[in-house]
């Protein structure tokens, strides 16, 4: 298990995908989604609306992972039970919230692409108010990582 922010956050900052976890009437239901993040704070965005909306809006809570990493390995090729899956793995708890001043989503879409272009992009207006940014505040983050 990994105790440590700073190695968590890591983790975070090399994965590319997260995978959104919510319930809904009890129910699980998990998307994959890309994300920005800063230090205790993910990120997320969506179109204006949405099934995975109604579900946040109805129970914000939610467990974000992150997985980066994943490598098949053997210790002996003919032992079955000798093989496993090398990874690194982060889960995030909060809750969601949404983010419907424009400044401010303007400035998380500018996290999103400097994140996946290393650019810092213009947007128009209606692409921000069309666009629901979801902030994740984590209250508990939890890591392991397995094989490194």
């Amino acid at each position: 298990m990994l105790s440590k922010k700073d190695e968590m956050e890591k983790i975070i900052n090399e994965a590319q995908v997260c995978y959104l976890g919510m319930a809904e009437d009890n129910n699980p239901y998990v998307l994959p989604m890309n994300f920005a993040y800063e230090p205790g704070v993910m990120y997320l965005h969506a179109g204006p609306e949405g099934h995975k909306l109604e579900v946040l809006q109805k129970n914000p809570a939610v467990c974000i992972n992150i997985n980066t990493g994943n490598e098949l390995f053997h210790r002996h090729k003919e032992v079955g039970c000798s093989w496993g899956m090398k990874f690194k793995s982060i889960n995030v708890f909060g809750k969601a919230e949404f983010i419907s001043e424009y400044e401010e989503k303007y400035r998380i879409m500018q996290l999103f692409m400097i994140k996946f272009s290393g650019e810092v992009y213009e947007f128009s207006e209606p692409s921000i108010r069309n666009v629901a940014i979801i902030k994740v505040v984590s209250e508990k983050m939890t890591g392991k990582v397995y094989g490194y």
